[in-house]
Protein backbone atom coordinates (compact mmCIF):
# COMPACT_ATOMS: atom_id res chain seq x y z
CA UNK A 1 0.00 0.00 0.00
CA UNK A 2 2.68 2.40 0.68
CA UNK A 3 4.01 2.57 -2.74
CA UNK A 4 0.33 3.40 -3.93
CA UNK A 5 -0.20 6.75 -2.38
CA UNK A 6 -3.95 7.20 -3.18
CA UNK A 7 -4.70 3.55 -0.96
CA UNK A 8 -2.63 5.01 1.09
CA UNK A 9 -4.25 7.90 2.22
CA UNK A 10 -7.40 5.96 1.99
CA UNK A 11 -6.15 3.28 4.20
CA UNK A 12 -5.40 5.84 6.99
CA UNK A 13 -8.18 8.04 6.70
CA UNK A 14 -10.18 4.40 6.90
CA UNK A 15 -8.15 3.39 10.49
CA UNK A 16 -9.12 5.85 11.73
CA UNK A 17 -12.81 5.36 11.07
CA UNK A 18 -12.21 1.61 12.04
CA UNK A 19 -10.98 2.29 15.59
CA UNK A 20 -13.54 4.77 16.85
CA UNK A 21 -16.59 2.55 15.24
CA UNK A 22 -14.82 -0.64 16.80
CA UNK A 23 -14.71 1.52 20.43
CA UNK A 24 -18.27 2.35 20.48
CA UNK A 25 -19.56 -0.78 19.08
CA UNK A 26 -18.03 -2.49 21.85
CA UNK A 27 -19.59 -0.74 24.31
CA UNK A 28 -22.56 -0.41 22.84
CA UNK A 29 -23.92 -3.77 24.74
CA UNK A 30 -22.99 -1.59 28.02
CA UNK A 31 -24.65 1.68 27.31
CA UNK A 32 -27.91 -0.09 25.85
CA UNK A 33 -28.24 -1.15 29.93
CA UNK A 34 -27.24 1.88 31.43
CA UNK A 35 -29.83 3.29 29.21
CA UNK A 36 -33.34 3.22 28.66
CA UNK A 37 -35.12 3.14 24.85
CA UNK A 38 -36.97 6.00 25.75
CA UNK A 39 -34.04 7.71 26.58
CA UNK A 40 -32.76 6.25 23.24
CA UNK A 41 -35.67 7.27 21.38
CA UNK A 42 -35.04 10.91 22.21
CA UNK A 43 -31.53 10.97 21.38
CA UNK A 44 -32.14 9.30 18.49
CA UNK A 45 -35.16 12.62 17.42
CA UNK A 46 -32.70 14.80 18.90
CA UNK A 47 -30.09 14.17 16.60
CA UNK A 48 -32.47 13.46 13.91
CA UNK A 49 -33.47 17.46 14.07
CA UNK A 50 -29.99 18.27 14.19
CA UNK A 51 -28.21 16.80 11.42
CA UNK A 52 -31.05 17.20 8.85
CA UNK A 53 -30.17 21.61 9.32
CA UNK A 54 -26.87 20.83 10.37
CA UNK A 55 -26.14 18.57 6.94
CA UNK A 56 -26.60 22.14 5.44
CA UNK A 57 -25.61 24.60 7.83
CA UNK A 58 -23.34 26.19 5.47
CA UNK A 59 -25.31 25.93 2.44
CA UNK A 60 -22.76 23.48 1.21
CA UNK A 61 -20.10 26.36 0.23
CA UNK A 62 -17.80 23.79 2.58
CA UNK A 63 -17.92 21.21 -0.04
CA UNK A 64 -16.19 23.63 -2.64
CA UNK A 65 -13.45 24.08 -0.34
CA UNK A 66 -11.28 21.12 -1.74
CA UNK A 67 -11.96 22.43 -5.66
CA UNK A 68 -10.21 25.78 -6.23
CA UNK A 69 -6.34 25.83 -7.23
CA UNK A 70 -5.35 28.02 -5.06
CA UNK A 71 -5.05 28.33 -1.51
CA UNK A 72 -6.39 31.59 -1.04
CA UNK A 73 -9.51 30.71 -2.95
CA UNK A 74 -10.03 27.75 -0.53
CA UNK A 75 -9.25 30.23 2.56
CA UNK A 76 -12.18 32.04 0.97
CA UNK A 77 -14.55 29.14 1.40
CA UNK A 78 -13.56 28.16 4.18
CA UNK A 79 -14.38 31.87 5.70
CA UNK A 80 -17.83 31.66 3.84
CA UNK A 81 -18.84 28.92 5.28
CA UNK A 82 -17.93 29.99 9.09
CA UNK A 83 -19.96 33.12 8.14
CA UNK A 84 -22.80 30.98 7.08
CA UNK A 85 -22.72 28.79 9.46
CA UNK A 86 -23.13 31.48 12.15
CA UNK A 87 -26.35 33.00 10.85
CA UNK A 88 -27.88 29.61 10.60
CA UNK A 89 -27.48 29.20 14.42
CA UNK A 90 -28.44 32.83 14.95
CA UNK A 91 -31.93 31.86 12.76
CA UNK A 92 -32.05 27.80 14.66
CA UNK A 93 -31.78 30.07 18.11
CA UNK A 94 -35.07 32.20 16.95
CA UNK A 95 -36.98 29.53 15.43
CA UNK A 96 -36.84 27.31 19.26
CA UNK A 97 -37.62 30.45 20.51
CA UNK A 98 -40.83 31.43 18.60
CA UNK A 99 -42.11 27.43 18.73
CA UNK A 100 -40.73 26.53 21.82
CA UNK A 101 -43.77 25.07 23.41
CA UNK A 102 -43.87 22.57 20.14
CA UNK A 103 -40.23 21.63 20.94
CA UNK A 104 -41.05 21.05 24.61
CA UNK A 105 -43.77 18.64 23.75
CA UNK A 106 -42.01 16.21 21.20
CA UNK A 107 -38.79 16.44 23.96
CA UNK A 108 -41.15 14.92 26.66
CA UNK A 109 -40.41 18.06 28.96
CA UNK A 110 -37.00 18.07 28.81
CA UNK A 111 -35.69 21.58 28.02
CA UNK A 112 -32.15 21.03 28.59
CA UNK A 113 -32.54 19.01 24.98
CA UNK A 114 -34.10 22.15 23.20
CA UNK A 115 -31.41 24.70 24.10
CA UNK A 116 -28.61 22.28 23.26
CA UNK A 117 -30.08 22.24 19.71
CA UNK A 118 -27.98 25.07 18.28
CA UNK A 119 -25.03 24.23 19.77
CA UNK A 120 -25.39 20.48 18.20
CA UNK A 121 -25.97 22.22 14.68
CA UNK A 122 -22.49 24.64 14.97
CA UNK A 123 -20.61 21.55 16.11
CA UNK A 124 -21.66 19.47 13.21
CA UNK A 125 -21.51 22.09 11.00
CA UNK A 126 -18.15 23.20 12.25
CA UNK A 127 -17.22 19.16 11.49
CA UNK A 128 -17.81 19.30 8.22
CA UNK A 129 -16.16 22.77 7.09
CA UNK A 130 -12.97 21.19 9.10
CA UNK A 131 -12.97 17.86 8.25
CA UNK A 132 -13.21 19.53 4.12
CA UNK A 133 -10.49 22.05 4.96
CA UNK A 134 -8.70 19.50 6.31
CA UNK A 135 -9.00 17.04 3.49
CA UNK A 136 -7.86 19.77 1.22
CA UNK A 137 -4.30 20.14 3.01
CA UNK A 138 -4.48 16.20 2.93
CA UNK A 139 -4.32 16.21 6.76
CA UNK A 140 -5.48 12.43 6.82
CA UNK A 141 -3.64 10.99 9.87
CA UNK A 142 -5.24 14.13 12.08
CA UNK A 143 -8.76 13.74 10.54
CA UNK A 144 -8.02 9.76 11.82
CA UNK A 145 -6.79 10.85 15.14
CA UNK A 146 -10.16 13.24 15.87
CA UNK A 147 -12.44 10.71 14.86
CA UNK A 148 -10.50 8.24 17.32
CA UNK A 149 -10.38 10.90 20.09
CA UNK A 150 -14.44 11.84 19.44
CA UNK A 151 -14.87 7.98 19.69
CA UNK A 152 -13.31 7.19 22.95
CA UNK A 153 -14.91 10.84 25.07
CA UNK A 154 -18.03 9.73 23.66
CA UNK A 155 -17.92 6.46 25.78
CA UNK A 156 -16.16 7.74 28.16
CA UNK A 157 -19.29 10.73 29.00
CA UNK A 158 -21.97 8.53 27.90
CA UNK A 159 -20.90 5.90 30.61
CA UNK A 160 -19.46 8.03 33.55
CA UNK A 161 -22.42 10.25 33.40
CA UNK A 162 -24.81 7.30 33.89
CA UNK A 163 -22.66 5.23 36.40
CA UNK A 164 -20.75 7.98 37.84
CA UNK A 165 -23.57 10.94 38.57
CA UNK A 166 -26.72 9.14 37.60
CA UNK A 167 -28.20 11.89 34.38
CA UNK A 168 -28.81 11.64 31.03
CA UNK A 169 -25.68 11.23 29.47
CA UNK A 170 -26.56 10.22 25.79
CA UNK A 171 -27.02 13.63 23.96
CA UNK A 172 -24.45 15.42 26.19
CA UNK A 173 -21.76 13.19 25.86
CA UNK A 174 -22.08 13.42 22.03
CA UNK A 175 -21.87 17.33 21.99
CA UNK A 176 -19.10 17.31 23.90
CA UNK A 177 -16.89 14.26 22.42
CA UNK A 178 -17.27 16.08 18.96
CA UNK A 179 -16.78 19.19 20.55
CA UNK A 180 -12.85 17.65 21.34
CA UNK A 181 -12.31 15.97 17.97
CA UNK A 182 -13.10 19.72 16.27
CA UNK A 183 -10.61 21.12 19.15
CA UNK A 184 -7.68 18.91 17.90
CA UNK A 185 -8.28 19.44 14.30
CA UNK A 186 -8.93 23.38 14.45
CA UNK A 187 -5.35 22.62 16.90
CA UNK A 188 -3.89 20.94 14.20
CA UNK A 189 -4.39 24.05 11.33
CA UNK A 190 -3.09 26.83 14.19
CA UNK A 191 0.49 24.60 14.51
CA UNK A 192 0.77 23.93 10.43
CA UNK A 193 -0.62 27.71 10.26
CA UNK A 194 -2.94 26.86 7.37
CA UNK A 195 -5.65 29.01 9.40
CA UNK A 196 -5.06 32.68 8.53
CA UNK A 197 -7.81 34.99 6.40
CA UNK A 198 -5.68 38.52 6.73
CA UNK A 199 -5.36 37.94 3.10
CA UNK A 200 -8.73 37.66 2.06
CA UNK A 201 -11.01 40.56 0.74
CA UNK A 202 -14.40 41.31 -0.09
CA UNK A 203 -13.72 41.01 -3.77
CA UNK A 204 -12.09 37.46 -3.35
CA UNK A 205 -15.31 36.65 -1.22
CA UNK A 206 -17.57 38.30 -3.61
CA UNK A 207 -15.86 36.03 -6.13
CA UNK A 208 -16.06 32.89 -4.89
CA UNK A 209 -19.68 32.97 -3.18
CA UNK A 210 -20.86 33.61 -7.03
CA UNK A 211 -18.50 30.76 -8.67
CA UNK A 212 -19.99 28.30 -6.38
CA UNK A 213 -22.71 29.11 -5.98
CA UNK A 214 -24.67 26.04 -7.55
CA UNK A 215 -23.72 24.21 -4.18
CA UNK A 216 -26.57 26.48 -2.04
CA UNK A 217 -28.84 26.35 -5.06
CA UNK A 218 -28.85 22.57 -5.89
CA UNK A 219 -26.29 20.89 -3.18
CA UNK A 220 -28.45 21.77 -0.32
CA UNK A 221 -31.62 20.50 -1.47
CA UNK A 222 -30.11 17.38 -2.90
CA UNK A 223 -28.25 16.68 0.83
CA UNK A 224 -31.36 17.83 2.41
CA UNK A 225 -33.83 15.36 0.26
CA UNK A 226 -31.31 12.72 0.05
CA UNK A 227 -31.29 12.47 4.47
CA UNK A 228 -35.19 12.49 4.24
CA UNK A 229 -35.19 9.58 2.02
CA UNK A 230 -32.71 7.48 3.43
CA UNK A 231 -34.82 8.03 6.71
CA UNK A 232 -38.09 7.22 5.10
CA UNK A 233 -39.39 3.91 6.61
CA UNK A 234 -37.97 5.09 9.79
CA UNK A 235 -40.46 7.77 9.25
CA UNK A 236 -43.11 6.40 8.05
CA UNK A 237 -43.26 2.53 8.87
CA UNK A 238 -44.82 3.96 12.53
CA UNK A 239 -47.94 5.07 10.77
CA UNK A 240 -48.31 2.88 8.19
CA UNK A 241 -47.13 -0.65 10.02
CA UNK A 242 -45.64 -0.75 13.23
CA UNK A 243 -43.11 0.33 15.79
CA UNK A 244 -41.49 -3.74 15.39
CA UNK A 245 -41.19 -3.14 11.92
CA UNK A 246 -39.54 0.33 12.71
CA UNK A 247 -37.15 -1.81 14.91
CA UNK A 248 -36.20 -4.43 12.62
CA UNK A 249 -35.64 -2.17 9.55
CA UNK A 250 -33.43 0.60 11.69
CA UNK A 251 -31.22 -2.86 13.43
CA UNK A 252 -30.74 -3.85 9.81
CA UNK A 253 -29.76 -0.22 8.46
CA UNK A 254 -27.33 0.62 11.34
CA UNK A 255 -25.37 -2.81 10.93
CA UNK A 256 -25.12 -2.76 7.23
CA UNK A 257 -24.70 1.34 6.74
CA UNK A 258 -22.19 1.91 9.70
CA UNK A 259 -19.38 -0.15 8.20
CA UNK A 260 -20.19 1.30 4.50
CA UNK A 261 -20.44 4.53 5.56
CA UNK A 262 -17.12 3.70 7.46
CA UNK A 263 -15.66 3.06 3.84
CA UNK A 264 -17.44 5.49 1.71
CA UNK A 265 -16.60 8.53 3.95
CA UNK A 266 -12.63 7.06 3.95
CA UNK A 267 -13.37 6.64 0.05
CA UNK A 268 -15.18 10.15 -1.08
CA UNK A 269 -12.63 12.21 0.48
CA UNK A 270 -9.86 11.30 -0.70
CA UNK A 271 -11.02 11.14 -4.47
CA UNK A 272 -13.03 13.75 -4.33
CA UNK A 273 -9.62 16.11 -3.27
CA UNK A 274 -7.25 13.55 -5.87
CA UNK A 275 -10.11 13.95 -8.60
CA UNK A 276 -10.71 17.20 -8.65
CA UNK A 277 -6.80 18.23 -8.28
CA UNK A 278 -6.94 16.02 -11.33
CA UNK A 279 -9.62 18.06 -13.18
CA UNK A 280 -8.46 21.16 -12.44
CA UNK A 281 -5.09 20.36 -13.73
CA UNK A 282 -7.21 19.26 -17.37
CA UNK A 283 -6.66 15.73 -16.28
CA UNK A 284 -8.85 12.40 -17.76
CA UNK A 285 -10.06 11.42 -14.25
CA UNK A 286 -12.06 8.33 -15.76
CA UNK A 287 -9.04 5.68 -14.77
CA UNK A 288 -9.31 7.00 -11.37
CA UNK A 289 -13.09 6.63 -11.55
CA UNK A 290 -13.03 3.14 -12.48
CA UNK A 291 -10.14 2.14 -10.34
CA UNK A 292 -12.14 3.03 -7.58
CA UNK A 293 -15.51 1.73 -8.21
CA UNK A 294 -14.19 -1.40 -9.56
CA UNK A 295 -11.72 -1.66 -6.64
CA UNK A 296 -14.71 -1.05 -3.63
CA UNK A 297 -16.97 -3.73 -5.69
CA UNK A 298 -13.66 -5.92 -4.69
CA UNK A 299 -14.00 -5.24 -1.16
CA UNK A 300 -17.89 -5.73 -1.05
CA UNK A 301 -18.02 -9.33 -2.90
CA UNK A 302 -17.38 -11.24 0.02
CA UNK A 303 -19.43 -9.58 2.52
CA UNK A 304 -22.28 -9.12 0.03
CA UNK A 305 -21.84 -12.84 -0.17
CA UNK A 306 -22.23 -13.31 3.41
CA UNK A 307 -25.15 -11.24 4.14
CA UNK A 308 -27.05 -12.55 1.36
CA UNK A 309 -26.40 -16.19 2.11
CA UNK A 310 -26.67 -16.35 6.31
CA UNK A 311 -28.22 -12.89 7.33
CA UNK A 312 -30.77 -14.06 9.18
CA UNK A 313 -28.92 -16.97 11.28
CA UNK A 314 -26.51 -14.10 11.94
CA UNK A 315 -29.14 -11.67 13.05
CA UNK A 316 -30.94 -14.20 15.43
CA UNK A 317 -27.27 -15.29 16.89
CA UNK A 318 -25.46 -11.77 17.69
CA UNK A 319 -28.93 -10.13 18.72
CA UNK A 320 -31.72 -13.04 19.86
CA UNK A 321 -34.04 -15.13 17.82
CA UNK A 322 -36.52 -12.24 18.17
CA UNK A 323 -34.19 -10.33 15.87
CA UNK A 324 -35.05 -13.02 12.70
CA UNK A 325 -36.74 -10.70 10.97
CA UNK A 326 -34.00 -8.00 10.94
CA UNK A 327 -31.61 -10.28 9.58
CA UNK A 328 -34.12 -11.06 6.71
CA UNK A 329 -34.74 -7.52 6.17
CA UNK A 330 -31.27 -7.54 5.85
CA UNK A 331 -30.38 -9.80 3.47
CA UNK A 332 -33.06 -7.72 1.55
CA UNK A 333 -31.27 -4.34 2.49
CA UNK A 334 -27.67 -5.80 1.71
CA UNK A 335 -28.00 -5.45 -2.37
CA UNK A 336 -28.75 -1.03 -1.64
CA UNK A 337 -25.95 -1.16 0.75
CA UNK A 338 -23.65 -2.48 -1.88
CA UNK A 339 -24.35 0.36 -4.48
CA UNK A 340 -24.35 2.84 -1.64
CA UNK A 341 -20.73 1.34 -0.92
CA UNK A 342 -19.44 1.71 -4.12
CA UNK A 343 -21.27 5.06 -5.08
CA UNK A 344 -18.88 7.42 -3.68
CA UNK A 345 -16.82 7.94 -7.05
CA UNK A 346 -20.47 8.70 -8.59
CA UNK A 347 -21.26 10.88 -5.98
CA UNK A 348 -18.57 13.04 -6.03
CA UNK A 349 -17.73 13.79 -9.85
CA UNK A 350 -21.64 15.07 -9.89
CA UNK A 351 -20.10 18.21 -7.84
CA UNK A 352 -16.30 18.22 -9.80
CA UNK A 353 -18.46 18.35 -13.23
CA UNK A 354 -20.72 20.72 -11.69
CA UNK A 355 -23.71 18.82 -12.06
CA UNK A 356 -25.48 19.69 -9.08
CA UNK A 357 -28.88 20.77 -10.91
CA UNK A 358 -28.78 17.34 -12.23
CA UNK A 359 -28.05 15.56 -9.35
CA UNK A 360 -30.63 17.44 -7.33
CA UNK A 361 -33.41 16.55 -10.22
CA UNK A 362 -32.40 13.07 -9.55
CA UNK A 363 -32.39 13.04 -5.75
CA UNK A 364 -36.16 14.21 -6.25
CA UNK A 365 -37.58 11.52 -8.50
CA UNK A 366 -35.52 9.02 -6.38
CA UNK A 367 -37.86 10.70 -2.91
CA UNK A 368 -40.69 10.43 -5.05
CA UNK A 369 -39.95 6.88 -5.99
CA UNK A 370 -39.31 5.88 -2.76
CA UNK A 371 -42.30 7.22 -0.88
CA UNK A 372 -44.79 5.40 -3.93
CA UNK A 373 -42.77 2.10 -3.48
CA UNK A 374 -43.29 2.01 0.64
CA UNK A 375 -47.15 2.99 -0.06
CA UNK A 376 -47.72 0.68 -2.79
CA UNK A 377 -46.05 -1.90 -0.53
CA UNK A 378 -48.76 -0.90 2.18
CA UNK A 379 -51.92 -0.48 0.18
CA UNK A 380 -51.61 -3.16 -2.24
CA UNK A 381 -49.43 -5.80 -0.38
CA UNK A 382 -49.96 -4.84 3.33
CA UNK A 383 -46.65 -5.83 4.16
CA UNK A 384 -43.57 -3.86 5.01
CA UNK A 385 -41.21 -6.85 3.44
CA UNK A 386 -42.07 -5.68 0.16
CA UNK A 387 -42.12 -2.10 1.18
CA UNK A 388 -38.32 -2.76 1.81
CA UNK A 389 -38.21 -4.89 -1.53
CA UNK A 390 -39.66 -1.95 -3.49
CA UNK A 391 -37.61 0.44 -1.64
CA UNK A 392 -34.38 -1.68 -2.26
CA UNK A 393 -35.13 -1.37 -6.05
CA UNK A 394 -35.77 2.22 -6.28
CA UNK A 395 -32.21 2.58 -4.58
CA UNK A 396 -30.44 0.26 -7.50
CA UNK A 397 -32.47 1.75 -10.62
CA UNK A 398 -31.69 5.36 -9.19
CA UNK A 399 -27.90 4.41 -8.13
CA UNK A 400 -27.00 2.50 -11.55
CA UNK A 401 -28.74 5.19 -13.44
CA UNK A 402 -26.36 8.01 -12.16
CA UNK A 403 -23.19 5.39 -12.28
CA UNK A 404 -23.75 5.21 -16.24
CA UNK A 405 -24.74 9.30 -16.74
CA UNK A 406 -21.31 10.14 -14.86
CA UNK A 407 -19.16 7.22 -17.20
CA UNK A 408 -21.29 8.88 -20.52
CA UNK A 409 -20.20 12.34 -18.91
CA UNK A 410 -16.31 11.66 -18.31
Amino acid sequence: MKKNRYIWQIATLLSGSIISQAILFVFMPLITRLYSPSEFGLYSLFFSITMAVGLISSLKYEQAIVLPKRDLDARALLFISLLILSVVVLISLIVIWIFYDWFYKIFDGKSYLIWLIPLSILILGLQQIFENYSNRVELYKNMSVSKVISSISTVTTQLSSRYIFGMNGLVLGKIFSDFLGIMYLLYTHMKKSTLHFEDISKRRLKFNLKKHDHFPKFQTGTTLINYLSQNLPIFLFPVLFSSEAVGYYALAFRMLMTPTTLMTNAVRNVYYQKASKMYAKKEKILGLFYKTTVGLIKIYAFPFLVVVLFGEEIFSFLFGAEWAKAGEIAQIMVIASLFAFINPPTTMTFNILNLQKMQLYIQIIQFILRVLAIYIGYYIFDSYIVAVVLYVLVAISINLYSFLLIRKKL
